[in-house]
């Protein structure tokens, strides 16, 4: 199964050194934006973004984090 890491980028970069091994680019997709959506809830991360790279150094999404809503 291949491997993606879900970077937190914020002008500077928070990397996943580890990854997660997901079956496909879409699922990883997906992932994203679902940790894309918890950042948001926590309301810390506004203007941040979750950039997911495949093995390969691919940039497979770029999902960028909302401010949370009350």
């Amino acid at each position: 199964m291949p491997r993606f890491f879900f970077h937190v980028l914020d002008g500077s970069v928070f990397k996943d050194e580890d990854g997660e091994e997901l079956p496909s680019a879409e699922s990883a997709r997906a992932h994203a934006a679902r940790i894309a959506k918890e950042l948001a809830q926590a309301g810390e991360y506004g203007g941040f973004a979750v950039k997911v790279l495949d093995e390969q150094g691919n940039e497979v999404a770029y999902v960028p984090i909302g401010k949370r809503s009350n």
